[in-house]
């Protein structure tokens, strides 16, 4: 085994900003997340549609008749552009209304070790050590650099573990380089 004489440690607590940013980030990145916002455009266009045929289907007053097929235009087509940014917005409750959670309120510290044979991730009791190959995808943002681990399991490196933008992208970089070094592909070529 080589000496870990290059690692470098990132030390970190996540704040209400990083959950904001991950909830954000995975429904505008990960396949789950776009399934979820298709699903949602789905619903509202086929419900549109729904209004507008029982209405077709059964008479009514003709005013009220085109009230409905007003409402059926807005939910029709209003919704599948809108679906995406409610998304967001119900994660961000979500995230707000969690505020009070155990986890949330006294957050315990993440510890990353990036060694030269491996990535160990430290929070609390859970201890749990990667292999470089392995890594699926690392993504930089604005906000965090992300880890893939699979397509369920992101790790987030937010901007605040960092001293700035720059030492982030070195971080970023060293991560690409380590993980190539190793054999892996964090392209996201799957």
């Amino acid at each position: 085994m080589a000496s870990n004489k290059n690692k470098r440690v990132i030390r970190f607590t996540l704040n209400d900003e990083d959950y904001r940013a991950f909830g954000h980030y995975r429904i505008m990145y990960t396949e789950g997340g776009r399934k979820l916002v298709n699903r949602q455009r789905i619903t509202y266009f086929i419900s549109g549609l729904a209004i507008a045929a029982l209405f077709t289907v059964f008479h009514v007053d003709h005013s009220f008749t085109v009230l409905a097929y007003i409402v059926a235009a807005v939910v029709g087509i209003g919704g599948p552009l809108m679906a995406e940014r409610m998304l967001l917005r119900q994660q961000d409750n979500t995230i707000q209304a969690s505020k009070d959670n155990l986890e949330r309120v006294h957050p315990e510290e993440n510890v990353v070790t990036m060694a030269d044979d491996e990535l160990i991730t430290e929070t609390g009791e859970d201890r749990q050590v990667f292999d470089y190959k392995d890594i699926k995808l690392v993504d930089l943002t604005d906000e965090a650099i992300y880890i893939w681990m699979s397509d369920t399991m992101i790790m987030p490196f937010p901007k605040h573990a960092f001293r700035g933008m720059s030492e982030m992208k070195a971080a970023y970089d060293w991560l690409q380089a380590k993980i190539k070094s190793k054999g892996g592909d964090a392209s996201g070529d799957k």
